[in-house]
């Protein structure tokens, strides 16, 4: 069963009911990176602006989806479903954050422990501990209150443009320091800029990871590569409505299923 998740004390306590669960499954795996307001500064990049969701933002998401009655999954939930065939929740979603930056302890993690939900975070081996980044005491703070963790390489370097052995190194390298420092075995990897081509994935898999995470291609699905696994970016000029849309997508695509289903066995019995 996936995680469950506690309302803000400030919530009206609502009662439990029970969780529709399906082996069919669709669900939207949400991409963010910093959570912050612009400076003046950042406010005139198009890459900065892309970039950054606001808290203020970042909080009406999750608020959505919680009065909406999603289910907050890890990443490794899903990757474990697709892998070992599990059912998972009918209405679910899943909070990705990469590069470790230190506005995800700052402004994402204190909303993310208001509503009581799980979020995972691919961290940037080299860049823990500097300026702008986690350090491993907030990494370990965040891991205490249901955020799970992944690597997103040592240097975030574009892998497909690497040779073999540096492919190599940047992936066992990351995990070896993530692991060393969460006593905990990692699983997962988001592909840097979610580039992965044959190279990549290959030597993903031979590395020992369980999965590997790219960018597009909608909500995760049974049938899914293991290893190329896709999610969805929420950027900052990401609009409430497209918001909408991309988390309410996985349901549209259960519902088409059975809509088609249905259809095929009254025209059987027909």
């Amino acid at each position: 069963m996936p995680p469950a998740f506690t309302l803000p004390p400030t919530q009206k306590p609502v009662v439990a009911r029970p969780v529709a669960m399906t082996y069919d499954f669709a669900v939207p795996v949400l991409m963010y990176h910093r959570i912050c307001d612009l400076t003046p500064r950042e406010a005139r990049s198009p890459l900065m602006r892309s970039l950054t969701v606001s808290p203020a933002h970042f909080e009406q998401q999750i608020r959505y989806l919680v009065e909406n009655g999603f289910t907050f999954l890890l990443a490794r939930d899903v990757e474990a479903a697709v892998r070992e065939h599990r059912s998972l929740p009918e209405k679910a979603v899943v909070l990705t954050m990469d590069d470790g930056y230190k506005d995800n302890f700052d402004h994402a993690f204190p909303i993310l422990r208001e509503y009581g939900v799980p979020a995972t975070m691919f961290l940037v081996s080299a860049t823990v501990n500097t300026e702008g980044h986690l350090s491993w005491d907030d990494v370990l703070v965040m891991r205490r209150e249901q955020v799970g963790y992944g690597s997103h390489t040592v240097h975030h370097y574009d892998l497909t443009l690497l040779p073999a052995g540096q492919v190599d190194y940047e992936l066992c390298a990351s995990r070896r320091t993530i692991e060393s420092h969460l006593g905990e075995r990692i699983t997962d990897i988001a592909y840097p800029s979610g580039k992965v081509n044959a190279l990549v994935e290959e030597r993903t898999r031979a590395d020992g990871y369980l999965a590997g995470w790219k960018k597009g291609g909608g909500p995760v699905q049974p049938e899914n590569d293991l290893y190329l696994l896709p999610r969805v970016r929420v950027c900052g000029g990401t609009t409430m409505a497209e918001f909408k849309r991309i988390v309410w997508s996985g349901v549209y695509v259960i519902r088409e299923r059975q809509r088609a289903r249905h259809n095929a066995q009254q025209g059987t019995t027909a």
